[in-house]
């Protein structure tokens, strides 16, 4: 499985003398031992443990260029401005942004805090309604920030259903084919470019947030982060961290409550309020597409993988 992962950067590297290069650039102490972190779809990262602490690293994929890297560095430092409950960024003597020579590698990654706590997906917690709560609240911090960086393509995001589709459907059961193509009509009414956009996180997932031993919510993994629809960060947050598999009435009532958080400080139009029941549909529509691509095309057979397959084929069952 880490061998699966390493690929991301393209070196089988060893993964120790990495580290114990990190904790010296970085100044963050004598290194102990590193852990990988085996979920997520792109970059690869990792647990670090010093005798000062332990951080988490991120090793950005090979296909990020350097402009990407310094993107996503540029965005954490904006949410962290902006009082969102994002991990501490630390700085080497390259700045917050390191590029590592190493052998026959060549690695650009980011050090940060390592959050005393689990996200939702690894420990499989109840999210509770105070949860939910703390977790629209960030949303709605994230979605304030007045900031519009250089678009990244993310092939999961709601905005690229079409395209995805096209690609895609070919790998779709005939029973998820059925549910998911009339969507495309649904796609092309919403009028997207109409919709009032804002700088979103877009993959506020279960994966994506986690709760420290003291309760409080972290938002992490700002990867695909764009200017995007308003109504796609709480499509997201709709199919995942707010949906129960069991029960559409507590699926809508959830949705219904982090709507009353969110707006607090955001407040959606008509048109906005309109639209997210179609939203939230082609939200799990693209995790049924892109699930299941990975898993036939791509042969990811893990935990997670099926995980946002399951929830995206009752999603879409139960939203019909």
């Amino acid at each position: 499985m880490e061998t699966i992962f390493k690929q991301r950067i393209g070196f089988d590297v060893d993964l120790g003398e990495i580290s114990k290069s990190i904790c010296k650039e970085y100044g963050l102490g004598e290194f102990i031992n590193y852990k990988p972190v085996l979920i997520g779809y792109e970059d690869f990262n990792l647990f670090l443990t010093t005798k000062k602490r332990k951080f988490f690293v991120k090793i950005y994929a090979k296909f990020r260029t350097i402009d990407d890297c310094k993107r996503n560095i540029e965005i954490m430092v904006s949410a962290l401005t902006a009082g969102v409950s994002i991990p501490k960024l630390y700085k080497s003597n390259q700045g917050y942004l390191h590029i590592l020579r190493i052998s026959h590698a060549t690695l650009r990654l980011c050090v940060m805090d390592c959050i005393d706590g689990q996200d939702f997906f690894s420990s499989e917690a109840l999210i509770t309604k105070k949860d939910r709560l703390s977790v629209m609240h960030q949303a709605s911090l994230i979605d304030s920030i007045n900031i519009k960086p250089k678009k990244v393509y993310d092939s999961w995001a709601i905005i690229n259903f079409q395209s995805e589709f096209d690609k895609k459907s070919q790998y779709l059961d005939s029973g998820d084919l059925k549910l998911i193509k009339p969507l495309i009509k649904e796609f092309q009414n919403l009028e997207i470019e109409k919709l009032p956009h804002c700088f979103a996180h877009g993959d506020i997932i279960r994966t994506n947030v986690i709760k420290d031993k003291k309760g409080r919510i972290w938002i992490v993994d700002f990867s695909v982060a764009n200017y995007y629809p308003r109504v796609q960060e709480l499509a997201v947050l709709a199919c995942d961290v707010l949906f129960n598999p069991n029960s559409k009435k507590e699926s809508e009532q959830n949705l219904k409550n982090a709507l009353n958080e969110y707006q607090k400080l955001v407040k959606l139009t008509q048109r906005e309020l309109a639209s997210l029941p179609a939203y939230v549909k082609l939200a799990h529509a693209m995790h049924v597409l892109c699930a299941t691509f990975e898993k036939k095309a791509n042969n990811n057979h893990s935990k997670e993988n099926e995980y946002f397959l399951n929830i995206g084929k009752l999603g879409l069952r139960q939203t019909k």
